[in-house]
């Protein structure tokens, strides 16, 4: 939800309801530094406070329900959106996941603070009105914008899944301008030349990485940090790649040696990666074989099982059987359909072994999902 506006800081006098919402922020608070991170003060928190979002409260049935994350989950009212927003915001950076289903078209309109983001969406539509842009997923949005207004329509027959980083002007204009000091780094014109860029699959596989991690506490913090600061390194070089501001090492000579090697192969294994989850993603239903995947990646299986688990922490199976999850999660949340049926819609011959595993990754029967998600007041 790269979607936001800025209100001064400080706190709210007034009505009960307002005070819940600065009690809620405490939740928000940075690791012991006593601060609203900046990221999440001037960006974040306005915005889903337009949009009608709120915090998920630890009491609340759907709490149990969600992966268990460092950060904190906000979601719609019922009646216009099943599903999530998880971010994690730390000073002047956060990444987030989206993974809801509109139950009418929505209208999204806010003020829209500066910052530059990146944010790989696996499926949407949507219309922007500010930048005239449409798209559906998947697409790479490489999202910088100097209007101070966000106009957007998100359409509902589409689900919305993305993966989102976002970098508050303290992290590009500061940090990364000391970090590329010496070579005139344009962090903006950097971000904006990826936007809609087709082949980025180590970008990808970085974004999806952040959105599989289950870590708490300070190994969070760190660990997010990290793959902000690789997916900034990608993009720059990305951008310098499109640009044909340099020269790659086999015309330089600069890639040669032990050191470009493994860079080279590092690069490659990520490309691999990144086609075998993109097609995942597409086939999560039917599943793939072994073999199949393999040819994808062009790699052996047993390196692609290695490499797969080394860079997700799950093996391919176990990634899969979470896709699948998560679809049934939303057609138990938002239909009828019996138990057998959205068995077979996601990819399970028989409701005994999807309901299996469903208890393994959800932590409860489908059924108990159904009914703790069921249509209540807010």
């Amino acid at each position: 939800m790269a979607n936001q506006e800025a209100r001064p800081a400080g706190r709210r006098t007034g009505d009960a309801r307002g005070k819940g919402r600065l009690e809620e922020r405490e939740g928000a608070r940075a690791h012991g530094s006593g601060q609203v991170p900046d990221v999440m003060r001037d960006i974040q928190l306005p915005c889903m406070e337009d949009l009608g979002m709120r915090p998920v409260k630890a009491d609340e049935p759907m709490a149990a329900l969600l992966p268990k994350r460092a950060g904190v989950y906000y979601r719609f009212p019922r009646d216009t959106a099943s599903g999530y927003y998880w971010t994690f915001a730390d000073g002047d950076f956060a990444v987030s996941v989206t993974d809801m289903t509109l139950k009418r078209d929505f209208r999204e309109r806010c003020r829209h603070p500066r910052f530059v983001g990146v944010r790989y969406f696996e499926s949407v539509r949507a219309e922007e009105f500010v930048t005239g842009k449409r798209y559906e997923g998947p697409f790479l949005e490489g999202h910088v914008m100097r209007s101070e207004r966000w106009d957007a329509l998100l359409y509902a027959e589409v689900p919305a899944r993305s993966v989102e980083i976002m970098l508050a002007p303290a992290f590009y204009e500061r940090y990364l301008r000391d970090e590329y000091a010496d070579e005139g780094l344009d962090v903006e014109a950097a971000f904006a030349s990826i936007d809609g860029i087709a082949q980025f699959p180590e970008l990808i596989v970085a974004l999806k990485q952040i959105e599989a991690y289950r870590g708490q506490g300070a190994s969070a913090r760190l660990y997010y940090r990290g793959k902000v600061n690789e997916a900034v390194a990608l993009i720059v070089e990305k951008s310098r790649e499109l640009s044909g501001a340099h020269a790659n090492g086999a015309e330089t000579g600069d890639g040669g040696g032990a050191g470009g090697a493994a860079a080279v192969e590092s690069a490659s294994c990520a490309r691999a990666l990144g086609r075998v989850i993109e097609y995942l993603d597409a086939h999560a239903r039917e599943g793939a074989d072994a073999e199949t995947l393999a040819r994808i990646a062009c790699m052996g299986q047993t390196k692609l099982r290695a490499e797969f688990k080394r860079a997700f922490g799950c093996t391919i199976t176990g990634y899969l059987q979470r896709r699948r999850m998560a679809d049934a999660s939303r057609l138990l949340a938002e239909s009828d359909m019996p138990l057998a049926q959205v068995a077979a819609a996601v990819g399970y011959r028989t409701p005994e072994r999807f309901k299996e595993l469903f208890e393994r990754e959800m932590g409860c029967s489908p059924a108990a999902y159904r009914k703790a998600l069921a249509p209540r007041a807010r």
